[in-house]
């Protein structure tokens, strides 16, 4: 299987202790032949992360270097059970994409219906192309009422590399994203891999998911990272409904 695109990836303005620019994802990825990098940096709501200001001045940033077509977007925490993404409404309608996840320091781990209530309701919104990593055993999901939801408003489910390595800080994610892949084969809804690399090192790396993947024997066509014409389809509803919010 031949994935050209990463749909994930943090640089040095996520924090972390990552010192990485987006010159150095673009390299890496060239490297590692990915043709579309989206760079999608933690939302102002983390305290650590960069500033609106951070996320404004992307639009003026290069649309390729090295080759490698870059997106501009940010994984938004959700911030409470309405769905309020960490982002104001100005700001997200300049992002190429949102990854929408929840995050310790902006909603506190709560019960299955909670959890489930805040990301059903980012989806609902319209605003939202990908659910980030919703395997994280601090946040027990209902995930058939989370595919459904997906399926209905065209947003993807991420299979996420970081979640699913030994060392990951998740928990043990492979259970729950194997129902995830069950679910998403079932309902037809599209899955993308995110490396979520802190830097350079991880960007383009989908080992763990393609183990998984293979062990589930999921259909590539629900793949979106072998298409980026795909992708590209699937980001311009919610990319429109953003930009509604704000005319």
């Amino acid at each position: 299987m031949d994935l050209f695109i990463d749909t994930h990836t943090h640089t040095v303005a996520s924090g972390h202790g990552s010192t990485d620019t987006i010159t150095d994802l673009a390299r890496a990825a060239k490297e590692r032949g990915i043709r579309l990098l989206a760079v999608t940096d933690h939302s102002p709501s983390i305290q650590e992360s960069a500033r609106e200001s951070y996320f404004r001045a992307l639009r003026f940033c290069e649309p390729v270097r090295y080759g490698v077509r870059l997106l501009y977007g940010t994984e938004a925490d959700v911030t409470d059970t309405n769905g309020t993404l960490g982002m104001s409404d100005e700001v997200l309608a300049l992002m190429d994409l949102v990854i929408a996840s929840l995050h310790p320091p902006c909603f506190h781990p709560s019960d299955r219906e909670t959890n489930t209530l805040a990301l059903v309701n980012a989806v609902k919104s319209g605003r939202v192309d990908i659910v980030g990593h919703p395997d994280d055993e601090k946040y027990p999901l209902d995930l058939p009422t989370l595919v459904d939801v997906c399926k209905e408003y065209g947003t993807m489910v991420e299979l996420n590399n970081s979640s699913l390595a030994p060392d990951g800080y998740r928990g043990n994610a492979k259970p729950l994203d194997t129902q995830l892949l069950k679910l998403c084969k079932e309902k037809k809804v599209y899955v993308s891999l995110g490396s979520d690399s802190h830097g350079r090192t991880g960007v383009g790396d989908f080992r763990y998911c393609l183990e998984l993947i293979r062990e589930c024997s999921f259909p590539e066509e629900l793949i979106v990272n072998t298409s980026p014409s795909l992708f590209s389809s699937l980001l311009k509803p919610h990319r429109e409904a953003r930009k509604q919010l704000v005319r």
